[in-house]
Parts: structure tokens; sequence; C-alpha cells
């Protein structure tokens, strides 16, 4: 799935341009924690805001973690409701036990938990951080057992330091979810049905009554492109496309199979399989954003199933689940 990801920005929290922003506009799924009072920081609130995040779902979650959010983060680990946390992104936290020009309410933060994290994490900073020397990051990752991403002359890696969305920082993110178990974006998991198994996807059912529409979801976790496949995964999703568009031709009395992966919504790699004709709705439109969807009864869902699964290619390929 897209897996769930709270975002942790730091003292004052991080305004329209900052990549944590940017990132909550990229991916529904990346949650910001919202603090009562973001000038006024106080460790007893904002870790009891998160640990509430935490215990409001049991799935696993990955942390993004700025500055002082960092260092909120270390606060939080080792506490039960963090059991389901699988990862944490850690930005230039600062060394809050070496500045004394901080206010009180933010060296109260300190000192900077030294545990070993029990997740994996990795730990991001800059040449040029004012709040957190190269030397005093490598001894900080050394204890917390946190991978090192230096990011060069980039400040304190927020708004000021002019990265936009940060692909590079976005991608760490990625890897981090990747750590995750497989499982189906909750989203999808609400227009869908499971109705069979590939060799690497799952096949579902797109559930509207106006387009014979099914869904390949290769079981990669972490998995938002098709460059993050392997050269054989790709290659077994190449495989179970084909069979697919053909099957749907075949049994369904459509003029165009559209195939198509967008993921700007739902980031989980997902491929879309959909019959159109010349009379549908939205022909010769998009189907995606046209109107809202028209439920299949559960009888026409069956026979829709087994029309699919009546072509020998595609059964070969898929086992049909109940």
């Amino acid at each position: 799935m897209s897996v769930r990801v709270l975002s942790l920005p730091g003292w004052n929290g991080s305004g329209p341009a900052h990549w944590q922003t940017l990132w909550e506009r990229l991916d529904a799924r990346i949650e910001r924690v919202e603090q009562a009072d973001w000038e006024r920081p106080s460790l007893e609130l904002w870790r009891a805001q998160v640990l509430g995040a935490l215990g409001r779902s049991p799935e696993p979650t990955v942390l993004v973690a700025h500055s002082l959010g960092a260092v909120l983060a270390a606060h939080v680990a080792s506490a039960p409701q963090a059991r389901g946390v699988v990862g944490a992104l850690l930005v230039v936290p600062p060394d809050l036990d070496s500045l004394s020009d901080l206010p009180e309410s933010v060296r109260a933060f300190g000192p900077v938990p030294q545990a070993r994290l029990p997740f994996p994490s990795s730990l991001v900073i800059s040449e040029d951080d004012p709040y957190l020397t190269v030397a005093r990051a490598q001894t900080l990752a050394q204890a917390w057992g946190s991978s090192v991403t230096n990011v060069g002359a980039r400040g304190h890696v927020n708004s000021a330091s002019n990265v936009g969305t940060w692909p590079a920082g976005f991608e760490l993110l990625r890897q981090l979810r990747s750590l995750a178990p497989f499982g189906l974006d909750p989203r999808l998991a609400a227009d869908t049905h499971l109705v069979g198994k590939g060799p690497l996807s799952e096949l579902l059912l797109f559930d509207d009554a106006r387009y014979p529409w099914f869904v390949l979801v290769p079981r990669r976790s972490g998995a938002e492109e098709l460059v993050h496949l392997s050269s054989d995964e790709r290659a077994a999703l190449q495989a179970e496309s084909t069979a697919l568009a053909t099957a749907l031709a075949s049994a369904f009395p459509v003029d165009k199979v559209n195939v198509g992966a967008l993921g700007n919504v739902v980031r989980q790699l997902h491929v879309h399989h959909v019959g159109r004709h010349l009379d549908d709705p939205a022909w010769p439109a998009p189907v995606w954003g046209h109107s809202p969807r028209q439920p299949l009864g559960v009888d026409a869902r069956e026979r829709r199933v087994a029309t699919l699964f009546a072509q020998p290619g595609l059964a070969r390929l898929f086992e049909r689940l109940p």
C-alpha cells in the first residue's frame, strides 16, 4: 500500500514552501501531526499528540521528522504506541545539548535521546546546518543506528534551502516505506474487489457497472513507478497486463482497452485496464474523474468476474479468488 506517513515539523512548524508541506500535497497518505502551539513547543504536549496519532491506527507507519520534530521522534520511539513504526526519516535534528541561544521551551526537548531506535532510520544532515555539525551528526547516527545522507550545503534543509519537493528526500522516504509488509492502499480497497492473484500482482475488479474495469497491483511495498520494479518484475507485470488486456478485449463488447498507471492520487503502483466503447458515458475522454462510479450488484459482479476468467489465457496466469 501507500504506507501511512506521519509528518512531524519542528519549531514554528513547516510553512507552505517547506518540503514537508509539499509532500503532504503530493500524497494524501502523508498526514501532519498538528500541534496546538508551534511557536512555544512543549515536549509533553507534542509527544502526546504524536502518540495519539500513532494510536489511532495499528497500520505500519513511517515518521518523517524535521528539526525539533526529529528529536521528538526519538522521544516517542520506545512508547508502546510506536510499535507500528517501520522506519523514520530524521532530517537535521538540532544539537540541543550544545545550543544555548534557543528558547527554554525548545531546549527542554533535550537532552537528545541516545538510545538506539527500535526501527530503521535515515538521518539527513547538511554541511552548513547552523544547529548540527557533521561530527555531532555522525555521533548521533551511531547512537540511533541510523544510516546517514549528507545533502551538502543546504542550511537547515527548510524553506530557505529552496529544495522544492526535494525528490532525493522523497526517494529516501519511499525506501523506508518499502520496509512495510505489502498491503493494498485503503483508497484502492474501497473502490475494488480482490478477485485474483497473478505471479506478481493482485487482480482487482473496479466496482463500476458502466465499464469492464480491472486493476493490477504488484505485491511490492514502496513501488510507485515501474522503475521501482526489477527487470524481471517489469517483465512479469508486462505478461500479466498483456493477458488481462487480451482477455478484456475478447470477453466484453469493447471498442478500445485503456491501460494506464497514473498514481497522482494513489501513489501505490497500480495499472488500470478499462474496457471502453463508443456509447460509454466518458467516451472519448478518460474515465478518471469523469463522474461518480456506479457500483455493481453482487450477481453482476460475479458474472463479470466469471466472464473474464472464462478466457483461457487469463485463467492460466491468474488464480481466481472467491
